[in-house]
């Protein structure tokens, strides 16, 4: 059996072409389908039928450090969007140091993150929803 490495430096986000920095001291990003998938239901008889759900838009969850520069940028196309309609984006991530990967052509933040203010530096928790997207969970190398 090999061993199997995974670095947490090797994962890549873009979010309209800019590389998104500064992330927490434990997380990065989550990725959550907003579809069901695939659902089936039995009949009578006992057949059995599929249906696939065409839903493929996610809700993607970043965690930024309060110090992070992302903020900035986040900010910036958030109030633009409000402004304008002109933020939705391109969005994506890469783990380098695997095969996992995530893409939108159309993603947008959702709002401002919760903000807080105390004695050490907290995190900003900005989400996004994206229209179709592609997944691919994958292993390491």
């Amino acid at each position: 059996m090999s061993t199997k490495t995974y670095n947490p430096k090797k994962v890549i986000i873009t979010f309209g072409g800019v590389e998104i920095k500064g992330f927490t001291e434990d997380s990065i990003i989550e990725v959550e389908p907003l579809g069901e998938g695939t659902k089936s239901v039995i009949g009578c008889d006992g057949g059995v039928t599929r249906s696939i759900d065409p839903d493929t838009r996610c809700k993607v969850t970043v965690k930024l450090k309060a110090s992070s520069s992302s903020n900035d940028y986040l900010s910036t196309i958030y109030a633009a969007d409000q402004s304008t309609g002109g933020g939705i984006l391109p969005i994506s991530m890469k783990d380098l140091s695997g095969t996992t990967t995530f893409a939108a052509t159309q993603a947008w933040v959702t709002n401002y993150p919760k903000v807080s203010r105390e004695k050490e530096a907290k995190e900003n928790e900005w989400v996004f929803e994206t229209g179709a997207a592609t997944l691919f969970v994958g292993g390491n190398s």
